[in-house]
Parts: C-alpha cells; structure tokens; sequence
C-alpha cells in the first residue's frame, strides 16, 4: 500500500500520530494545527488518499472560507473552492473570508446520504477556524456524532479562534516550522530571507509583490500625518493583508537585528539602519500593531480609518 504521507516534507510528528490512528482504526475528527505554510493543506489531502477519498471522488467534500465579495454564494461556492485543488502550491484567503452557515447547512444535507458501501468519507474543512458562530454553532452536533464511516479533517493555522468545543471534539494533529533542509526540498529559488520556516508563505511572497509594494513605506516610516493620510486614501482600495503582513515581516526583521540574530535579506542595510535608529519597545509596538490590525480585518473595520491608524504609528 502506498503511503502518500510520505510526500510531504518534513511533519514527521504529524506523520507518526496519523499512522498510529490508521494503525489502530482510531479515526476520530483529526484537527491539523499549526503554522500557515507548513504542509497542513496538502497533508490533509495525502490523508483523505490514504482513506481511498482522493480529491474530486464522490466521498470527497471540501469546505473551505469564502471572501464576502462573494454575493451569490450558494452558486459561486463550488466554483470558489476549485481554486483549492491539491497541485496548488499556494492558497491566498481574502482580508474578510468566511465559512457560512450555508456551507454547513449544505454538507449537512450530504451527509444523510451514506457513503458508497465499505469506502470511507472525507470531509476536509480547511481553516476551521474561520467558521462564523452561526456556521461553528450548527456544526457541533455533527462533529460530536460523526455519520458512519466518515472521518472530518479541520485545519486551522490560528486554534485561538476555534471554539473550545470544536477543539474538545478533534483529536490534534500537531504541525511545526520547516528547517532551511526542508525549505530547500519545496523552494529551490531565494532563500528564506524572513526567517519564515514556511514554504507555503516563501512562495506567496516570491510568487507576489507584496514586500516591494510596501518597501517604502517601511523606509520611510515614521510618517507625518498628512503623508499617512494621503496614503491611506491611495492605497485603501487595496487588500489590507497584502499591505500590513510584509510590514510585519519587515519589522520582525528589525527585531532579530536589534536582538543581535543573524538577518540575511536583500534589504539588510535598510532593516540595520532602522534597528540602529528606533527604540526595542518602538519596534515591539509596531509588530503588536501590526499583528492586532491583521486580526481586526475579520469584523469588517472601517479600513480607512485602520489603514491611517497603522501608518501614522509605525516607527
């Protein structure tokens, strides 16, 4: 029998706890948790492989977050979750993505129906932990009583937003960072100049132009108010992830420095002269502000109002 694990780099902790529970039939509500980037995506569909639920296979269903610029959901949301097949090397989730009651509604209805007769289903619920309440609430039930022969696979990279009931009804597959060998295995161009430990996250930033984007605005920070507020109305009509996660890696960047950590980036002259320049407790300030104004996007903030707040502020 081959075992698809054995594609994916690295997760050798994930990999042993997998094969125990195939080993003793104890397959149970599998939560994959850690870091974005890390192999928990394609993991989970080398799992649904073992189980003989390949991708696209009737006794295959995938859930995935949907961005709310989605206004035909009940239609579009097939037609969305394409973009998550396997041979995709990265998947991007808009600034305010969600898994709608719908969602749940609809895999509910699916699964009076029973699977084909000896064959096991896979449900895989990627990013778990943006369900809406109404959506993690109306689940419950079915991940406390799992139909016959079905085996739910959740993924989160941020488990403090999964409701502690969920958490208590899934077995943790626990996920970590890559070391610069397995890096190197999945990216065979650049380096992990941010010290990511993430291939998935290395790509999307090779694959993007998300740190030139905001380059200079990091060298040219602290900004006066009226250049933060010109600023903020130009760039408002962009996607705020793309604009406040580069910064952050940016500024953790600044942080290695300051604490004297090796930085091996293109940019290291820029991110030494702002480490040499501003204080720790300013360069501290600006990671927390960065990572609270990341997690703000989800309840729809006045993004103006967010944009100008973070860029008057950074040092």
């Amino acid at each position: 029998m081959v075992d698809y694990l054995d594609e994916i780099v690295g997760q050798e902790t994930a990999k042993q706890f997998i094969r125990t529970a195939l080993k003793s039939g104890n397959l149970y509500n599998f939560l994959l948790c850690g870091p974005k980037g890390v192999g928990k995506r394609l993991f989970a569909f080398a799992l649904a492989k073992l189980l003989n639920c390949p991708y696209h296979t009737p006794n295959f269903i995938l859930i995935t977050p949907i961005p709310s610029k989605i206004k035909e959901k009940k239609d579009k949301i097939h037609e969305y979750t394409t973009q998550y097949l396997p041979t995709n090397s990265v998947v991007e989730v808009e600034d305010r993505a969600s898994i709608l009651i719908e969602q749940i509604r609809d895999l509910i209805e699916r699964l009076i129906h029973m699977p084909s007769l000896g064959a096991k289903r896979v449900v895989l619920i990627l990013e778990a932990d943006r369900m809406t309440d109404e959506a993690a609430n109306c689940f419950l039930k079915t991940l406390e009583e799992p139909p016959l022969d079905t085996v739910f696979i959740l993924t989160t990279s941020r488990p403090n937003f999964l409701l502690p009931t969920i958490h208590s009804r899934c077995q943790k597959v626990p996920f970590t960072y890559l070391n610069n060998e397995q890096i190197n295995n999945i990216v065979f161009e650049g380096h992990d100049e941010f010290q990511l430990g993430s291939p998935g996250e290395i790509l999307m930033l090779q694959q993007n132009s998300l740190v030139s984007n905001v380059f200079d605005i990091f060298i040219k920070a602290p900004l006066d108010i009226q250049t933060a507020a010109t600023l903020a109305n130009d760039l408002q009509g962009k996607k705020l992830m793309d604009l406040f996660y580069p910064l952050l890696l940016f500024y953790r960047l600044v942080f290695y420095q300051k604490m004297g950590m090796a930085v091996n980036t293109k940019n290291k002259q820029e991110v030494m002269k702002k480490a040499n320049n501003i204080s720790l407790e300013k360069i501290t300030g600006a990671i927390m502000l960065l990572n609270n104004s990341i997690n703000s996007l989800d309840q729809n903030p006045n993004r103006l109002l967010l944009l100008f707040n973070v860029l008057i502020q950074l040092p």
